[in-house]
């Protein structure tokens, strides 16, 4: 009950003070404005910091997390990424122990660094952005799986590059991405493709290439074993299906509105055309988790695209007028709401278990738990 409160609270509080962050790009340097701006985004990144960095076996994959830092330490074979070992190696080295609480807590850092940056500079209301990046429980999961979270922050950050055409900046910063979960790399594919313009033969490719994905999976199957070969005896992952109608159902939501937007305001859509990149991302999602779920961890690679939807939103909104305006944004709070109580309600959930909520100011004597 407490972990509930907590989590509603950080989405409460968080929305409020994000609601008075204005857009990056509406504030004139050295202003008082700007000034105001940095010390909001300081307490939102403390609010999500400090419970991150106090969580204790908090997580689906905690337990297993401190094992990898423990035989990245002991030289026992990992399939973990360069950057994630070397930089365990390198922590645990300085500190003369497996204090795994300063592993976690780093990856914190960098995580919730990159979102809150990929948010402020690219989102053109940050209230209703943090409040999706809270509700959609994008915050909460990267409990979980803090390498691909990691990635996946700099990934957002990365869109910005990709919207300005810094092309060199966003290699760099996907590699980066990449040297903590490889599955970053499909970035370099799928981003450059969702930038560029579409015509409308492309829309036959997609559709093509989603039925070879239900007519061909053996042969996308041993396709995906011979990139990861680390999947050859895992045979509860490779028979399994990882269909998930709430990211389809999200996907096809975000389409709807695109669509609904397009058909009052088209000139204002049009003078914001980082929302076709946008649309492009959850039409890719939508054909990945549609038409190749039997991919495992597919949600991975889709969260690359849908992730968008916290960027992309905002903007739709902002397209509307008056009373569409308000309704949308009405309809938004409220949907975000249940969305994020359906999420609390299964947060104990062994594929979740970011409940309960344990901390380890609660250790005896304030001792820090080391391997």
């Amino acid at each position: 009950m407490q972990g509930m409160m907590l989590y509603t609270l950080l989405l409460a509080v968080g929305t409020g003070v994000a609601a008075f962050i204005s857009p990056r790009l509406a504030v004139v340097r050295g202003t008082r404005r700007e000034a105001l701006n940095r010390v909001y985004l300081a307490v939102l990144f403390l609010m999500l910091l400090i419970p991150s960095v106090l969580r204790l076996y908090t997580g689906n994959d905690y337990y297993t997390y401190i094992e990898h830092f423990h035989d990245v330490r002991c030289g026992h074979y990992v399939v973990t990424e360069p950057g994630f070992n070397i930089l365990v190696k390198l922590v645990y080295s300085a500190l003369g122990g497996e204090y795994f609480l300063v592993i976690f807590a780093i990856f914190a850092f960098a995580t919730i660094l990159f979102f809150i940056k990929a948010l402020y500079e690219q989102s053109c209301d940050m209230g209703i952005s943090f409040f999706l990046f809270l509700a959609l429980g994008l915050y909460f999961q990267s409990y979980n799986s803090v390498r691909y979270y990691l990635a996946l922050a700099m990934g957002l950050y990365s869109l910005g590059f990709v919207s300005r055409r810094q092309w060199g900046k966003f290699v760099i910063t996907v590699l980066a991405a990449a040297l903590f979960h490889k599955t970053a790399l499909v970035m370099l594919v799928l981003y450059p493709a969702s930038a560029i313009p579409w015509k409308k033969w492309y829309y036959g490719i997609l559709a093509a290439l989603g039925v070879s994905g239900l007519v061909f999976k053996d042969l996308y199957m041993k396709l995906f074993v011979f990139l990861y070969p680390s999947y050859v005896n895992e045979e509860e992952y490779l028979s399994g299906d990882y269909f998930s109608i709430v990211n389809i159902a999200r996907c096809l939501a975000v389409i709807a509105l695109f669509i609904f937007v397009y058909q009052f305001e088209k000139k204002a859509l049009e003078e914001r055309p980082v929302c076709n990149m946008y649309l492009k991302m959850n039409v890719l999602a939508l054909l990945l988790y549609s038409c190749f779920s039997f991919v495992p961890f597919v949600s991975r690679i889709g969260y690359y695209l849908n992730v968008s939807q916290i960027l992309l939103i905002p903007e739709l909104i902002l397209c509307l007028k008056d009373k569409k305006r308000e309704a949308a944004l009405a309809i938004l709070l409220f949907g975000g709401a249940v969305y994020f109580m359906i999420f609390l309600f299964k947060a104990d959930d062994m594929y979740v278990n970011i409940l309960p909520y344990t901390t380890w100011l609660s250790v005896p004597d304030g001792i820090m738990p080391e391997f």
